[in-house]
């Protein structure tokens, strides 16, 4: 009958449908934990950077090369504000990247 050829049809299709929905759900879960890895990847480089910085500062103080030399208060700012926006930051960071939905 012409009639049942039509509903054999629509399941085949809405299978077909579930399917390829299936595999564009894993392949954007695929990606997105891709861009998560290189967003912390870059994230990470920045921030130790930032804290390398930092103590060659500390270093350079320490040591007084070439000349170098930084009001005291100055540089507990420096440190305190390092420790904090790198702390602020990763917890930024991680909480907006792996968050439960």
């Amino acid at each position: 009958m012409p009639g049942d050829e039509g509903l054999g049809t629509r399941k085949r299709v809405g299978a077909s449908h579930s399917e390829q929905t299936l595999r564009v759900k894993t392949w954007v879960t695929a990606v997105t934990t891709q861009q998560q890895i290189k967003v912390i990847d870059f994230l990470l480089r920045s921030y130790a950077g930032l804290l390398a910085a930092t103590m060659l500062i500390f270093f350079l103080q320490g040591f007084r090369l070439w000349g170098f030399s930084l009001d005291p208060t100055l540089l507990r700012w420096l440190g305190g504000a390092t420790v904090g926006e790198v702390a602020g930051l990763l917890g930024i960071t991680f909480r907006a990247l792996f968050r439960t939905k």
